[in-house]
């Protein structure tokens, strides 16, 4: 869902549920009642709807560096911290660096199972809008090519890119693992909601009305992703220091095809009010998820601030022994919320 301007990397981790604290349940409680929401107006952004619910603070623990949790404790932050102790501080801001696999669920593109918000954005970008998100990752000027740094430097962030992949992994499967599993069954429960396939279907009818056949936003956008760079689809990003940009080989002609398909996205979802309809369901499941889990949602919180000051106490000892290739996830993404279909994901999960 949101291709970040600082090319970082993607980690498809899947992780089973495992308990926050001893004392915890083996599950996140996961019964809601379906909402009936009408027609609300459509969010301004996706990343203003995300704003306000309730599950997005969590699902951008360890991504955000404002989530109001744990502010500054970021994979950005644990990157930075370890090239500065590594002694190439200099370096944190342009090596490209691992990011959580679900951020699709706090930070969002234009674009998703929700159609396409926006048609002034869609008329100038297409499927290439710039990913709405304040996300302090995203920032900043591209990644420079690792072969460009000096050996050393190249080393040392070899060695970051795996401590901090590590990390995410460890918290996939500990701190992380009851926060992916309600953002599954958060998904799960948005694209099988009645009034969002209601939605969906008038959606799908509107666009066959003007020549495109599609059976959900989501599956329209992941295709016209692929369209325009096969290695830059939803849930993936370029290779680090690649400089690959969706869409930089189009030629004009195809450029103005995924233009006006992202048009046609963006006026049938108005008429249709499929993206005010995706998250006023979503917004309802969600506060329903965080109201029957908020204790073990508060021990998953305290998890992992503390493996995460752990780990600030490790570098110098990690930074001696980890090795300086860098272990690049395979098929690296399928964040939840955008692709999957998770939170601003794709229909085919709900969210992320």
């Amino acid at each position: 869902m949101r291709i970040r301007a600082c090319l970082s990397v993607l980690i498809c981790c899947c992780a089973g549920l495992t308990a926050c604290t001893a004392a915890a349940p083996k599950g996140p409680a996961a019964t809601v009642t379906t909402p009936s929401v009408g027609r609300p107006p459509a969010p301004v952004s996706a990343q203003a709807a995300l704003s306000s619910e309730a599950f997005t603070p969590y699902a951008g623990l360890g991504a955000s560096s404002d989530d109001g949790l744990a502010p500054g404790d970021t994979y950005s932050a644990l990157h930075t911290a370890c090239m500065t102790d590594a002694g190439y501080g200099q370096y944190s801001g342009s090596t490209p660096y691992f990011a959580r696999a679900n951020r699709g669920l706090a930070f969002a593109q234009p674009a998703g199972p929700w159609g396409y918000i926006g048609t002034a954005l869609a008329a100038q970008y297409g499927f290439t809008a710039p990913s709405d998100s304040n996300d302090a990752q995203s920032s900043g000027p591209p990644a420079a090519p690792l072969t460009s740094l000096s050996a050393g430097a190249q080393a040392a962030a070899g060695k970051c890119l795996n401590i901090v992949a590590d990390f995410n992994d460890a918290q996939f499967a500990a701190s992380l693992a009851g926060i992916e599993t309600m953002n599954d069954d958060l998904s799960t429960d948005v694209v099988q909601d009645p009034g969002f396939k209601k939605a969906t279907k008038a959606w799908s009818a509107c666009m066959a009305r003007n020549g495109y056949n599609s059976p959900d936003a989501d599956t329209l956008m992941q295709q016209e992703l692929t369209a325009l760079d096969p290695k830059v689809t939803p849930g993936s990003l370029p290779t680090p220091g690649s400089g690959a940009t969706p869409g930089s080989g189009l030629t004009a002609a195809q450029n103005q095809a995924q233009i006006a398909t992202a048009v046609t996205d963006a006026d049938c979802t108005r008429s249709t009010d499929l993206a005010g309809i995706y998250f006023a369901v979503q917004g309802s499941y969600e506060q329903q998820f965080v109201n029957a889990n908020q204790q073990a949602l508060t021990a998953a919180i305290r998890q992992y601030k503390a493996a995460y000051g752990k780990e600030l106490s490790k570098l110098p000892a990690l930074l001696r022994t980890s090795s300086a290739t860098p272990d690049l996830p395979h098929g690296a993404g399928s964040p939840h919320r955008p692709g999957h279909a998770g939170r601003p994901g794709g229909p085919s999960s709900a969210h992320s």
